[in-house]
């Protein structure tokens, strides 16, 4: 962060995506704006910059957070502003949603995606597909997802019943991603190799499920080893590029 932690860079905040250390995003963008622009950073919550305060005191202090409007000026201050003088570590995206996408940064389209809040249903049995969709849930489209774990033959009936949105087993996942409004072309391609079980992590993967009875239980689990997965696929990019 920059400007006495007032403000985050968009370099300083991109590695942070797909990994526990993503601070809650928060865009306050206007409707106008949303509909100008329809497109939000991974996992980011809409919030509007009136409703900051009331609906923060739902929010766990502990987590930083990082405030996003249309071009990063007075909207996403104001909130982290906000934010900040009721005791949270909040600071606002430089450049905002605008410079993001301009530089081809990770992107949800909001025609395709779920939105924030969305329950999601995905098959029980716990092999490696499961952990990849649980990780893809949580570090991609929101970090908070319930997701229910039932037999594969009943996904879209529970799906439908329950106001979820369903997670087949049908077809490759990265496919999946790609029809959910992800655009980030080197994640569909590490999830299509962690799929195959050719990246690194994936042999761990096969073992957690060794150890673990329920879905939340491998989901728990595998997380970690997902986000150093793909912490060490973006290095290897990064050498490669130099």
């Amino acid at each position: 962060m920059d400007h006495a932690r007032l403000s985050i860079s968009a370099d300083d905040l991109l590695p942070l995506l797909g990994t526990h250390k993503l601070p809650r995003l928060i865009d306050v963008c206007l409707p106008e704006d949303i509909a100008a622009n329809p497109h939000r950073l991974p996992t980011s919550q809409h919030v509007p910059h009136t409703e900051i305060s009331e609906r923060a005191r739902a929010w766990n202090t502990d987590r930083p957070i990082v405030t996003i409007c249309q071009k990063g000026l007075k909207l996403s201050h104001g909130a982290a502003a906000h934010l900040r003088a009721m005791g949270f570590d909040a600071s606002a995206l430089t450049g905002g949603n605008q410079a993001w996408r301009a530089a081809d940064r990770p992107m949800l389209a909001l025609d395709q995606a779920p939105p924030w809040g969305t329950v999601w249903v995905c098959p029980a049995p716990r092999d490696r597909r499961a952990a990849l969709c649980a990780w893809v849930i949580r570090r991609w489209y929101d970090a908070d997802a319930r997701i229910l774990w039932v037999p594969a033959d009943h996904v879209y009936d529970v799906a439908e019943r329950f106001g979820a949105h369903a997670v087949p087993d049908t077809a490759p996942l990265a496919e999946l991603l790609s029809q959910r409004g992800l655009a980030c072309s080197s994640l569909l391609t590490h999830v299509a190799a962690l799929e195959r079980a050719t990246a690194q992590g994936g042999d761990w993967l096969d073992m957690l499920s060794n150890l673990h009875e329920t879905g939340e239980g491998l989901a728990d689990a595998a997380l970690p080893v997902l986000d150093a997965a793909w912490a060490a696929h973006r290095h290897t990019q990064r050498q490669e590029a130099a």
